[in-house]
């Protein structure tokens, strides 16, 4: 059972590699670290989305895209541009910039059509550890909950996320989800990305540091390919 859940996390992460680089990454020297990228309570655009894109006064230019495997949209009149990353809000914003160039008030909207599925890997001391699948966006409380729940006693306010970031690093996160479901002036709830990992801790770490060297350096993937 221990080696099949290390398996499926190292499926996972090694699908990573395989949506951001072309090749394994030339790192030498197993680890993790903290930061990184920013988590955001709302959906950050990812490939395979499908969104679209509206303009009050210049409706030929009306379009339904989905963002490609490098994040980025392709639009009439401005060729690409790079979304990925960006919640709608600021992919609206950053759309307008790049018509008003071209066209006079562009004041497009952008809608997200569909969701591109993601899959995540929930581990630790929940019901039913394992890949979590899903047509539309994850929190971590909703991965928790298609995992089956947490367990009595779960430390549901250290809870760890794992991420790899564009620059080829896995990053960690602690994240407070309070009374498991986002109760209390602390809790967070962040978006979850395809391929992240979250773990529910049974106790208290005494080292976020130590428990992650131990936890990676079982992962076949990083003993392939060992994170600096």
């Amino acid at each position: 059972m221990r080696l099949a859940r290390i398996v499926a996390i190292a499926v996972l992460l090694a699908g990573v590699v395989a949506a951001c680089t072309p090749s394994a990454p030339n790192v030498a020297g197993p680890g993790v670290y903290p930061g990184g990228v920013p988590l955001t309570a709302e959906h950050t655009l990812a490939p395979g989305d499908e969104i679209e894109v509206r303009f009050p006064y210049y409706p030929d230019l009306n379009d339904r895209v989905v963002v490609g495997p490098d994040g980025r949209l392709s639009l009439q009149l401005v060729n690409t541009v790079a979304v990925g990353g960006l919640t709608v809000g600021a992919a609206t914003k950053r759309l307008n910039q790049r018509y008003a160039q071209v066209i006079r008030n562009p004041d497009l909207s952008v809608t997200v059509r569909s969701y591109a599925p993601e899959e995540v890997y929930v581990d630790g001391w929940v019901n039913t550890p394992g890949i979590v699948r899903s047509d539309v966006p994850l929190t971590v409380s909703r991965a928790l909950a298609q995992a089956g729940g947490v367990k009595t006693g779960a430390k549901t306010g250290d809870i760890l996320l794992l991420r790899r970031s564009p620059d080829g690093k896995i990053y960690y996160y602690k994240v407070d989800l309070g009374n498991y479901g986002g109760a209390g002036p602390a809790a967070e709830d962040p978006m979850l990305k395809s391929y992240d990992v979250v773990y529910v801790p049974q106790t208290i770490f005494a080292s976020f540091s130590d428990f992650l060297a131990s936890y990676v350096k079982n992962l076949p993937f990083y003993l392939n390919y060992p994170i600096q």
